[in-house]
């Protein structure tokens, strides 16, 4: 009986169980992101797959899909690179991955670093708090690394 309110209550305020979850879709990414304050521009990487552009507190930054099929992908990275005169060396890249739980970083040939932070959707997707708790997990992320590289 309780699961019947509650259905009735989510289809008066018009949300159904299944808009409830963040799946897959790059377009349902866009539109939380777009809806989280962030701005948004679709793109495809180089193997067609899509991918997102966005900025948060000044810093651009790229999602990207994997594990995908047709109109729907099992799993995203966020990613953001940061353009250094100096070379940020392995040494520092350990301090931060060794004292860090979200957000590893890693070094181009140039030896700039990428901070990278991957999600797991599944097949059901996760919740739209829980989304929304990625995000601003993403805006730590990205404030803490800024700091630790003096940014």
């Amino acid at each position: 009986m309780r699961l019947a309110q509650l259905l009735c209550a989510l289809v008066f305020w018009g949300v159904t169980p299944a808009m409830a979850q963040v799946v897959g879709d790059p377009e349902a990414i866009r539109l939380m992101m777009t809806e989280f304050g962030l701005p948004v521009t679709p793109d495809k990487d180089s193997t067609g797959d899509p991918k997102l552009e966005s900025r948060i507190d000044g810093t651009h930054f790229t999602v990207y899909f994997y594990d995908c099929d047709k109109a729907t992908c099992g799993a995203i990275q966020f990613s953001a690179g940061f353009d250094m005169d100096q070379p940020l060396s392995a040494e520092r890249v350990n301090d931060w991955n060794r004292g860090t739980r979200f957000g590893k970083v890693y070094l181009d040939d140039e030896s700039d670093p990428f901070v990278v932070m991957d999600v797991e959707l599944g097949p059901d997707g996760i919740g739209r708090k829980n989304f929304d708790g990625v995000l601003d997990t993403w805006r730590v992320v990205l404030s803490d690394f800024r700091s630790f590289i003096n940014w």
